[in-house]
């Protein structure tokens, strides 16, 4: 009799969570979408731990950037955000004491951006790069350092045209609707929760956007098996793109794959066939 009534004291536990489970996505997909971003295997990469699955689910995580430092001399340094800005997201002057030693983490909202300004800006300076390293090696054509700094400089370009990600986090704040009286574009920004994370340089507070809670997005089971031989194939891209996905933000701002305007294997376009297919794989 104890047994029984455990087991149905579990079963009735998973059907609770799977219930609450299903009502979240309900939530989350009712209505129009707060966001949605045509995307290409340039933001939508396979999930680090692919390798580690024991089910035919296929996962992509999102690959987002941080703007470059204008003012730094190296293309990888990032632009941090200021006492000013993280102030204004809920850190204290009074933390600078409390983080001599260590970091501090705040929860906030994040604006990505999809192939707008700030693509634009870390692609001029791409160039512009390769513009000096160009005319540094015609002023001494016979420095190998010049030459390799001219083809890294090149190189850099190409992946900055072709392959990198044009998905940046331009923004944080805590209000949701001011962000998006910022940024209304709803098909070249999404908000997304995240984290910032701060410390203390030359005695006031730093920081940047350190990660976005958006761990792995799944793939609906119609489209795992083309996406999965194409990522296989060139898991760094290619040109043009092979695919294109619509990922929606929904009103709980948690992300999911509705349509695929574009299929792997010559980007061939979404049948019916398709979208029947993908309204099974997905309904909540």
């Amino acid at each position: 009799m104890k047994m029984r009534t455990a087991l149905l004291g579990g079963l009735a536990l998973i059907g609770l969570t799977n219930a609450i489970t299903l009502g979240g996505v309900w939530i989350n997909r009712g209505g129009e979408p707060d966001s949605r971003l045509l995307l290409s295997e340039r933001e939508l990469r396979r999930s680090l731990d692919w390798t580690m699955r024991e089910n035919s689910g296929l996962a992509l995580r999102l690959d987002w950037r941080r703007p470059s430092d204008p003012k730094g001399d190296d293309r990888y340094e990032r632009l941090l955000l200021d006492e000013s800005a993280l102030l204004k997201l809920g850190f204290t002057v009074g933390d600078r004491e409390q983080m001599r030693f260590d970091n501090r983490n705040r929860e906030v909202l994040v604006v990505l951006e999809l192939d707008g300004p700030a693509r634009k800006a870390e692609l001029e300076r791409a160039l512009q790069r390769q513009q000096t390293a160009e005319s540094e090696l015609r002023a001494a054509p016979a420095d190998k350092r010049r030459e390799d700094a001219e083809r890294a400089a090149r190189d850099y370009v190409e992946q900055e045209e072709r392959r990198e990600s044009r998905l940046f986090a331009v923004d944080a704040g805590l209000d949701r609707e001011a962000l998006r009286g910022r940024y209304p574009d709803r098909s070249r920004y999404a908000i997304v929760p995240g984290n910032v994370s701060a410390w203390v340089r030359d005695g006031r507070l730093t920081g940047q956007i350190s990660s976005l809670r958006i761990s792995e997005i799944n793939v609906p089971h119609a489209w795992r098996k083309p996406l999965d031989e194409e990522l296989v194939r060139d898991p760094n891209g290619a040109v043009p793109p092979r695919f294109r996905l619509w990922l929606s933000i929904g009103q709980r701002l948690e992300p999911w794959i509705d349509s695929a305007p574009e299929f792997p294997r010559g980007g061939r376009q979404a049948t019916p066939e398709d979208a029947d297919s993908l309204a099974s794989s997905t309904r909540p």
